[in-house]
């Protein structure tokens, strides 16, 4: 998902980026209960046939789903917040806060995208300058970058018509 952000009073630009989640987090703890709840029921019904032993691997597998949902939940909470303030292009990233930042001069930054010819890859977004690379919008498929890439560029206010894609 890439939302591109203008602040009418002080001018900045921001572009936020995130990994699609196609599932709130109360959607999830349904999810992981009601398959608990089948497994239990299915469970206690083995049970009942004298085969008890069922029963702590229902709850593990239950335990274990839960787990699974939460790691994917947390791990697509990860941000890029991408921001135009002055001459400068600041990148934030992190999962709750901002854990690395990095500070770009907007003129001298170029925008790479190397579009692949294949359906099966995405490509790679970078933000070049110095000598430096930086990668984002990492957890984007391949149309969600090339959006992010014209959002980049349109906020470094260059004319996208004139570069062409790498390939």
């Amino acid at each position: 998902m890439v939302l591109r952000q203008v602040n009418s009073d002080t001018g900045v630009t921001q572009i936020v980026v995130r990994a699609n989640r196609s599932m709130s987090w109360r959607a999830n703890v349904l999810l992981a209960a009601s398959l608990g709840g089948l497994s239990a029921v299915f469970g206690g019904v083995i049970a009942s046939f004298g085969f008890w032993m069922v029963l702590p691997f229902a709850g593990l597998e239950f335990l274990m789903v839960y787990f699974c949902l939460s790691k994917a939940y947390r791990r697509l909470g990860y941000t890029e917040v991408i921001s135009m303030v002055g001459d400068k292009l600041l990148v934030e990233s992190g999962y709750n806060k901002p854990v690395m930042t990095s500070e770009l001069p907007s003129h001298w930054t170029k925008v790479k995208f190397a579009d692949p010819s294949s359906a099966f890859e995405v490509g790679t977004l970078s933000l070049q300058c110095s000598g430096k690379s930086l990668e984002i919008g990492r957890a984007l498929g391949k149309e969600d970058k090339r959006l992010l890439y014209t959002e980049v560029l349109r906020c470094l206010h260059l004319d996208e018509s004139k570069l062409r894609l790498v390939s």
